[in-house]
């Protein structure tokens, strides 16, 4: 009667740690999917309509000359600033769908994040970037700068997430097994 108790009780317990360790799974699953989706929004309207949309009055004021890209600029001439902004939000769109198409088989949760949130930070600071063109008629940061910091902040990202990503070696903890641990009571003489 006694064996049979505490192997119930054993299996009762080991049946509780999976449930529950299956219920954290999900939770953080719910949880990623949300900041992936709110980093991919934040992502399209910052590196792709407040960009476009701040270039398109910038150029507006100063001219053509005043964007970067010369392929943007020709688009601007031949589709007009909503084919510009069209463009610009299409581009960022898919852009950040990259890491949910290539990551499917495994979660790569943080090198997503990472991914996803260098494009939101730097399409927040070119758009600055150029509202303070528009306002001052003064460069504040290179476009250039902006550019190769982008391609560094990306490659460490992806490293950094995938670090964090990549399964830790766990210790190895002093178990011993269930028909072990019976013989050596028994060997031991303790009660049952």
């Amino acid at each position: 009667m006694g064996k049979s108790w505490a192997s119930a009780s054993r299996n009762s317990l080991r049946l509780k740690d999976e449930m529950k360790r299956e219920k954290n799974i999900k939770t953080s699953r719910f949880c990623w999917k949300y900041i992936h989706a709110a980093l991919f929004v934040t992502g399209v309207l910052t590196f792709g309509f407040l960009d476009a949309f701040t270039a398109v009055l910038m150029i507006e004021k100063y001219g053509i000359g005043a964007e970067f890209n010369p392929l943007m600029r020709v688009l601007f001439l031949t589709q007009g600033s909503v084919g510009f902004i069209v463009f610009k939000v299409v581009a960022a769109a898919l852009i950040l769908s990259a890491p949910f198409l290539l990551y499917k088989r495994e979660p790569m949760n943080w090198t997503t994040a990472g991914f996803l949130s260098v494009f939101a930070v730097s399409g927040a600071v070119a758009a600055m970037n150029n509202y303070f063109f528009l306002t001052s008629g003064q460069v504040w940061i290179e476009p250039v700068v902006i550019i190769g910091a982008v391609l560094i902040m990306v490659v460490a990202a992806l490293q950094i997430g995938e670090k964090m990503d990549s399964p830790s070696p766990r210790k190895k903890l002093f178990r011993i097994s269930d028909e072990k641990w019976e013989r050596m009571k028994l060997e031991m003489g303790y009660p049952e």
